[in-house]
This record gives C-alpha cells, structure tokens and sequence, in this order.
C-alpha cells in the first residue's frame, strides 16, 4: 500500500529526464550516485583547472559543465595505469585545436577548416599537445579532486574500450569540444568506498551524538527505606498518631521507576540521611 504522502509524476514519451540504466551485475552498488560524488568536488575541479591553464597554456578559461555516461565504448583513447586499475582520457579534435591555436596566439578564423576536415592527420604538434594534456589533466584531476592520493603512470600497451564511466568536461568559452575521463570499475568503486567510508563517519557522529543526548536524560532515583507486613483489618484499625515499629536493613533497594538498579546504605551526616556504599541489585541479592 503506497503511503498517502508519496508522489508520482508521470512525463510525457520524450520528456522524462535522462535515464540511467543499471546492469544485473551493478546491483546493489549505488553507481547511480557517482554524478553525485563529482558534481559535489565541482569548485575544486574548476579551480585547479582554471589556474592549470592559465600557467601551461595562458588560456584564461572556467569549468562550465560536467556530463556522465555509464558503460561506455571509446577508442583511441590515451590509458594510465594506477595502483588501483586503469584511467583513460580522451580530447575531441576541435577543442585540442583552439587551445593550440590560444596558446600560440592565434586567431580562431582559421580553425573553421581544420575543424570540419577530422579525418585529415594529426600533426606532431597536436600529438605532443595532447600527451601533455593527458598526462596532466589525469594526475591533477585524480590527485586533487578524486582518488587523492593516485600515482599515473603511461601504459602504451593497454588496450581497453570499455569502461564503467565515462566523464566529459566541458570549459567555458571553447563549445566546440569537450576532454574525457573514462573510469574502469575498480576506480568507480574506490570513488563509491569513500562514500560509505562518508556514511559510517555520519553514522558514527549520529550514535555519538545520540549517546550525548541519552546521558542527559532526567532520572529519579527512589529509595525504599523500610516495608511493614501488615493485613487488611490492621491496616484498618491505624489512626492518625499511631506508631508503627520498623527497623532499617543494612542495605535498602533504589529504583527508577519500578525497576530495582541498587542497594545501599544509609547514612546520617550533620543532621542529613546519605545513600553510600552502592552495589549493583543482582549483587546484593545475590550476596
């Protein structure tokens, strides 16, 4: 039965939002909150991007946008291996091209050309271009923002073209084309680890903070000094003035409630009665 406080919104074909479809094998794994744990690092990614290629290339751009695809086939795509799997990057022709072009001062005009023909070669320059930006963007952005700390190393042999994630940079000021990072599954899980390492600090924070409050809680404590047997018929029988005789025990129970928790001795100090000399209920009658 749905709770009267639930909602559905039902879209239009076409209209939803974007879908994320999960495999049988990611069940139980919340690969869905991966955009969640990036987008969370976004002022940072965008800063040390920021001053990156204000100092390498002196291009004076801002991290606009971040995109993510899951179970993603990409070739041609640069691999580095690190202690905990590989981590690919990718650059689209078009954006690799203004930032040589920015670095170099020159004018965009004459990009139109270059941009439109991909298929023509790749020139050294473009090739040694992108191996720097590869190398670069993969430990800065792995280092500082996400899997802190990572060692990147070049794998040449490495022939990988599928990969669990797949996340696309988009700077302001350069449309035309965005820079890759792909995520193999073991470094989607070690982002996933430091969300639950996240969630057992909550937890932790939340017990402590319960146990605080618990200790704080108002409680009295009863003592029982003395009990006299007595029947109906002598109980009936007691006036006001009447003296009944008692004598105290050595040890008298305490409560909270109904619920025995000590015995102790009374005391007399300055004209004043004490509890002293506390032993654990069980003990005491155990004794």
């Amino acid at each position: 039965m749905r709770s009267q406080n639930s909602k559905v919104r039902i879209y239009p074909r076409g209209e939803h939002p974007p879908l994320m479809n999960l495999e049988v094998n990611k069940l139980g794994r919340p690969y869905h909150k991966v955009p969640k744990i990036v987008q969370d690092q976004f002022d940072q990614l965008d800063a040390v991007i920021g001053i990156y290629f204000l100092k390498k290339f002196r291009v004076n751009t801002a991290l606009q946008n971040i995109d993510f695809q899951m179970d993603v086939c990409q070739k041609q795509a640069q691999i580095y291996r690190t202690e905990t799997g590989n981590i690919g990057f990718y650059i689209a022709r078009p954006l690799l091209l203004q930032i040589l072009h920015d670095y170099y001062g020159l004018s965009r005009d004459g990009l139109t050309a270059n941009v439109a023909d991909e298929s023509s070669a790749i020139t050294k320059t473009e090739e040694r271009l992108q191996i720097k930006l590869a190398s670069e963007l993969v430990e800065l952005i792995g280092n500082v923002a996400l899997f802190t700390p990572l060692s990147v190393t070049a794998d040449h042999a490495a022939l990988i073209t599928q990969w669990s994630y797949r996340l696309d940079f988009q700077l302001e000021g350069y449309s035309s084309g965005v820079f890759t990072l792909l995520l193999d599954s073991a470094h989607v899980d070690r982002l996933l680890a430091g969300l639950r390492q996240q969630s057992n600090g909550l937890q932790s924070d939340v017990q402590q903070s319960t146990q605080a409050q618990f200790s704080t809680l108002p409680v009295r404590l009863t003592g029982r000094l003395a009990t006299v047997p007595m029947t109906v018929a002598e109980l009936a029988k007691l006036r006001c003035g009447d003296l009944l005789p008692v004598s105290l025990a050595e040890q008298v129970p305490l409560f909270i409630g109904q619920q025995p928790l000590f015995h102790a001795a009374v005391c007399e100090d300055r004209g004043k009665l004490f509890f002293a000399e506390f032993n654990v209920a069980s003990e005491a009658n155990h004794d």
